[in-house]
């Protein structure tokens, strides 16, 4: 009886993974860039740009940004083990002090890679 179940369980994986390739790989067929010089303009109030402007954005402001998006994330999946703190077994506990070890791993690979410094090096 175990054996069928796991039989079933890997065509049904085969068959959905085929069925998604086969979808990736018709949507890569049938759908075709086109490539649009307005795309590469930028937008001032519905106005067309009176100069052709090339405004360079700090790579130190967009790092800035995907780590407060990257550490908020995680941090909102922290949040329920703060309020059920005393209602999870010992495994879900541990797997909550390992995530928190991931992010704080994470932050020191960011931390010791220079990152975070806004000095040019």
């Amino acid at each position: 009886m175990g054996d069928a179940v796991v039989i079933h369980l890997i065509q049904n994986v085969l068959i959905f993974g085929i069925i998604f390739w086969l979808l990736t790989w018709g949507a890569e067929y049938f759908y075709t860039v086109k490539q649009q010089l307005t795309k590469k303009q930028f937008y001032e109030c519905g106005f067309k740009s009176i100069s052709e402007l090339n405004i360079q954005i700090n790579f130190n402001f967009f790092m800035l940004a995907v780590f407060l998006i990257l550490y908020d994330v995680e941090f909102t999946f922290l949040f329920p083990v703060l309020f059920n703190f005393s209602m999870f077994s010992t495994t879900e506990l541990f797997l909550a002090f390992f995530f928190i070890f991931l992010i704080l791993v994470s932050l020191l690979y960011d931390w010791l890679n220079n990152v975070l410094s806004w000095s040019a090096e």
